[in-house]
């Protein structure tokens, strides 16, 4: 019996359609001059061969659907008889894409920045996107042509979060810079005068005061939370409820200082053990009853582990409400699914607890609808002070603290500003922050940063000076200029590395995922074992990633970014710390080296910072130091100030590569 013949299936129109709510992705044969019907309708041809849509036309909703039957006609015309598509399929193909919409269609390699703006509010830039535009325009957004940004009144936090929601970009795409910006009279943009300036050149502006005289409230409202009281715990009960744990020294001093208060922040150093101080005060104090506990995505394993760890036979669940859990262990967007549930739980545990610290964040409403129905907060973080000051009233609010209930403004004329206010805060938090430096740690053998001055050659000096000077806005021009200095460094690392001994093991922080990139193949080149972590990694396998490098001798080399991996993570295997790009505030910083440098580290934590000389590298560095000198004088005692300072100095050595 013969085969069928197969006959060949004439061509439609429409091969493939997607729709992300703004634009249309259409796939769709070479018809010659169909282009021309394209293009008329402001579309756009997918190039790039690593776009998940490549070979797509891009097309406005609202320029295709007002004329989609001519542009049907046109297509047909322009086929001459070679199609088979109906004016009905090639309807019912974008009906179903539009039916259907993926917002994520258009996102890929989009990059967008974020920064405060002096006075109030930010400024948004970056690549374009329709939904960028509507999120602006939603939160009453003003068009600023000369520096092609979107003036926003609210917070960075915010404008991120609405971000992420419309468009489905991840963490890494949207860059929160630190920098305060003021509008200038020609309606651009330049850094404000406070902190050490980042320069880029070009002509000089000078800044004009704001002509408005609007008053607008910044009160946020955020659920009452009950004020902190003491509890019953005597030294003598604590010391008996903690006969048979295994612990440090120093961790009883943190458990109580815990267990005394119904709301307390312990701001230990990283490394020193906060976790396991709160497993314990948590289940102490709840006597049986259940425990939430919201920390970052990242950490969700290893709070299980940490609970197990003390107590094996615990029932610990992750993200999906259980009733019969004992512990519940959630991320911070996962707060508001547990608002009707909050009641029964005893405690609550925030950990990274610096994340709460922005007023008018979705997650932080929703971490005060909580906290008001749970009796006990336990706020756990290595950096209350990302910043500045006011950072720490919004968690003061949490806890429950008489200053948390000024108004910010009255919070702000009290407490910022100078070293004297910084100062009179101190002596205020005494009671509800306890901190402890490394020093309590006998064992650790010490950390050192060292400075590498590195000189760019005329080529390299030239590309810098031509993104430099480009005729982009600044927040464009200071993101490329940072890439680039981070993409001469690879081979600075790589000469480092081949310096190192064979047991030595190396973190590597960069701030851009190309980065990670050239540096595994290079590793894998040169057949140096290593592992990487990026945002876009499962939890799962940033987990086996950091068990591998930790556990495998010939695993030398942690390849990450600082936003994926710079907090929460155990990597003490590595005693030596690179930062191939320099974050924004040096509590970033310090939870990135502490990733190495904390409890269970035996050996000298070595923390090399190259840094191109006659570049922005040197600017962003002191813009560090004078931010870090404000957190000292707010969180550290009065006495102890000067002779920190001199040690953090001499932790830091100059050397010239």
């Amino acid at each position: 019996m013969s085969r069928p013949r197969m006959m060949n299936r004439q061509p439609v129109l429409i091969e493939k359609a997607v729709f992300d709510g703004y634009d249309f992705g259409i796939q769709m044969p070479f018809i010659e001059g169909a282009n021309k019907v394209l293009l008329r309708r402001g579309g756009f041809f997918i190039r790039r061969g690593e776009h998940p849509l490549n070979r797509h036309w891009r097309i406005p909703k609202n320029k295709l659907n007002s004329e989609l039957d001519l542009v049907f006609h046109e297509l047909l015309e322009l086929g001459q008889d070679r199609f088979t598509e109906s004016w009905q399929s090639f309807q019912e193909k974008l009906e179903q894409a539009q039916a259907s919409p993926q917002r994520d269609a258009f996102i890929w390699g989009m990059q967008l920045r974020i920064a405060p703006l002096a006075g109030r509010g930010v400024l948004l830039s970056g690549d374009y996107h329709p939904g960028v535009v509507a999120v602006a325009r939603r939160m009453r957004g003003v068009f600023l042509g000369k520096s092609t940004s979107w003036r926003i009144d609210a917070s960075a936090e915010l404008v991120r979060s609405n971000l992420i929601l419309e468009l489905g970009l991840a963490e890494e795409q949207i860059e929160l810079l630190d920098i305060v910006q003021e509008l200038l009279d020609d309606g651009s943009v330049a850094p404000a005068e406070g902190m050490p300036r980042i320069s880029l050149g070009g002509p000089p502006q000078e800044a004009t005061e704001a002509t408005s005289t609007e008053e607008v409230s910044n009160e946020i409202y955020l659920a009452a939370v009950s004020p902190i009281e003491r509890t019953e715990y005597s030294a003598q009960a604590i010391s008996k409820a903690l006969e048979g744990y295994s612990l440090l020294d120093h961790q009883p001093v943190g458990i109580a200082h815990l267990l005394q208060r119904t709301s307390a922040l312990l701001a230990d150093d990283m490394g020193l053990g906060k976790t396991r101080q709160a497993v314990i005060a948590a289940h102490i104090r709840a006597a049986g009853q259940p425990i939430l506990v919201v920390t970052l995505s990242s950490l969700l394993i290893n709070w299980e582990r940490e609970i197990h760890a003390v107590y094996p036979a615990a029932t610990v669940a992750q993200q999906k409400f259980a009733p019969e859990a004992q512990w519940m262990i959630i991320n911070y967007e996962r707060l508001g699914d547990y608002v009707t549930v909050a009641e029964r739980y005893a405690v609550m545990v925030i950990d990274e607890a610096h994340r709460l610290k922005e007023p008018t964040a979705l997650w932080t409403r929703h971490g005060f609808d909580i906290a008001a129905k749970i009796p006990n907060r336990y706020l756990l973080t290595g950096t209350p002070i990302l910043n500045r000051e006011t950072e720490l009233h919004t968690l003061l609010r949490l806890s429950g603290h008489p200053i948390g209930q000024l108004p910010l403004k009255d919070f702000c004329e009290q407490f910022s500003g100078s070293p004297e206010f910084r100062q009179n805060l101190r002596a205020q938090l005494g009671d509800w922050m306890l901190r402890r430096r490394k020093d309590v740690l006998p064992g650790l053998k010490g950390k050192q940063r060292q400075l590498l001055a590195i000189a760019m050659s005329d080529e390299e000096r030239r590309q810098y000076d031509v993104i430099r000077l480009e005729d982009k806005p600044i927040f464009a021009r200071l993101g490329a200029l940072r890439f680039y200095l981070e993409q001469l460094k690879i081979r600075i690392a790589m000469d480092l590395l081949s310096e190192l001994d064979p047991d030595d093991k190396v973190i590597l922080f960069c701030e851009f995922k190309p980065t990670v990139a050239a540096l595994k193949a290079l590793c894998e080149e040169a057949g140096i074992g290593h592992v990487t972590l990026v945002g876009s990694d499962s939890t799962a396998k940033r987990q086996k990633a950091i068990d591998r490098f930790q556990q495998d001798p010939d695993c030398r080399v942690f390849i990450c970014t600082t936003s994926a991996a710079g907090t929460g993570n155990n990597l003490t295997a590595a005693n030596y710390v690179f930062f191939l790009g320099l974050p924004w505030t040096p509590g970033q910083q310090d939870q990135a080296e502490d990733r190495a440098y904390r409890n269970g580290q035996l050996r000298m934590v070595i923390v090399k910072i190259p840094l191109i000389e006659a570049s922005i590298d040197q600017q962003l560095w002191d813009l560090l130091l004078a931010k870090r000198q404000v957190s000292l004088e707010l969180i550290e005692p009065e006495g102890q100030q000067e002779a920190l300072a001199k040690k953090m100095l001499a932790a830091t050595i100059g050397t010239v590569s």
